[in-house]
Order: structure tokens, then C-alpha cells, then sequence
């Protein structure tokens, strides 16, 4: 009777290729996913910022406007303002080099706008508010 040695599947070449390939899959979804998520307030930025009836209001009514936007699409004055500010700091999205993207999603704003829409998403799924049309 011979024995058959039995090498642990972590020790095969194909099983560690198959893990970080796994792996990048999974960075490379989760960066899409946010910058996709950017792109987004950069566009809400974009939309109030080079609204010249939103900029005439708000001259008069100092911020009133802004809030009034905010509690009407229900999202946060704070993202509101952050989606502001970060199309004015950056009007041309498209001209940032992709090895800069990741630099732009430790942010301070970008950072705060994924977590804000992930803890809002988890809600939803866990039942503890309903989902914004």
C-alpha cells in the first residue's frame, strides 16, 4: 500500500495566483464603485455652482437657498456644501490623472461623502429607513 502525500492547497502555485487575482477583482470593484460615487457629487456640485438662478438667490438669502435644496432632494446641507466645494477645487474631473484618484478619495469631503452613502445604504438594508426616490 503506498501513501499518497497530501501537499496543502495554500502551497499550490495555481491556488495563490487564484487568491490575488481574487483580490484585485475585489480592490478593483470597491475603487470603481467610489469613484463612481465621486463623480456623482462632482456632477450635484457642478449642477448648483453653474446654476446662475441658484447663484443670484443665494447672494440674497445667505445659505437659505442651500438648505432649502438639501431638505428638498433629502440629502445632508453638509454634503451639499462638500459637493460645492469639491467642484470648485476641482472643475475638470477628467483632467485628474488616474494615479491621483486615489489620492483624492482619502479627501477629507470624499471620504465623508462614501461613508455618509454607505451607512445610508446599510440602513435601508437593515430596514432602519426607507429608500429616497
Amino acid at each position: 500500500m503506498t501513501s499518497e502525500v497530501v501537499v496543502p492547497i495554500e502551497n499550490e502555485q495555481w491556488y495563490s495566483q487564484l487568491i490575488e487575482d481574487c483580490k484585485d477583482i475585489i480592490t478593483e470593484a470597491v475603487f470603481t464603485s467610489r469613484w463612481a460615487l465621486v463623480e456623482g457629487y462632482h456632477q450635484l456640485g457642478e449642477r448648483i455652482v453653474t446654476d446662475s438662478d441658484y447663484n443670484k438667490w443665494e447672494q440674497n438669502k445667505a445659505g437659505l437657498v442651500l438648505q432649502g435644496l438639501a431638505k428638498d432632494i433629502n440629502i445632508s446641507e453638509r454634503s451639499l456644501y462638500y459637493a460645492i466645494q469639491f467642484y470648485e477645487k476641482y472643475p475638470r474631473l477628467d483632467a485628474v490623472a488616474e494615479g491621483e484618484r486615489q489620492k483624492l478619495l482619502a479627501e477629507k469631503e470624499l471620504r465623508w461623502m462614501v461613508w455618509r452613502y454607505s451607512e445610508a445604504k446599510r440602513n435601508i438594508e437593515l430596514g432602519l429607513c426607507e429608500a429616497r426616490e
